[in-house]
């Protein structure tokens, strides 16, 4: 999955439901959150929200800049990839499927 944050209050609110329920998932990629009206709480990252993830022994995944996503899906070897967040993420989905069309010859 291809997770990005939406709102650093929100993230901060849940960082424990959203560290649990993230880590039920094969990986995760965690991007940079998306503020929309907000501006950045310090210490509200999603470099945080990772750490808590392998705090319970999740140690599956990573944390990118948004910008690089359909870079980093090209290396994965996963034939489904799932886009969850509230902010931009879904401008990506349309090349992440080429990718995969691509890679699986269809």
């Amino acid at each position: 999955a291809l997770f990005q944050p939406h709102l650093y209050t929100r993230t901060r609110d849940f960082y424990k439901d959203f560290a649990e329920a993230l880590s039920l998932l094969d990986e995760v990629i965690l991007t940079d959150i998306y503020p929309a009206r907000e501006l950045p709480i310090e210490g509200v990252t999603s470099h945080e929200l990772f750490i808590r993830m392998n705090r319970m022994n999740v140690n599956k995944g990573s944390v990118i800049l948004k910008n690089t996503i359909v870079q980093i899906a090209r290396k994965t070897d996963a034939e489904i990839i799932v886009t969850i967040g509230a902010g931009n993420i879904d401008r990506s989905c349309n090349e992440i499927v080429e990718m995969l069309k691509e890679k699986h010859n269809e």
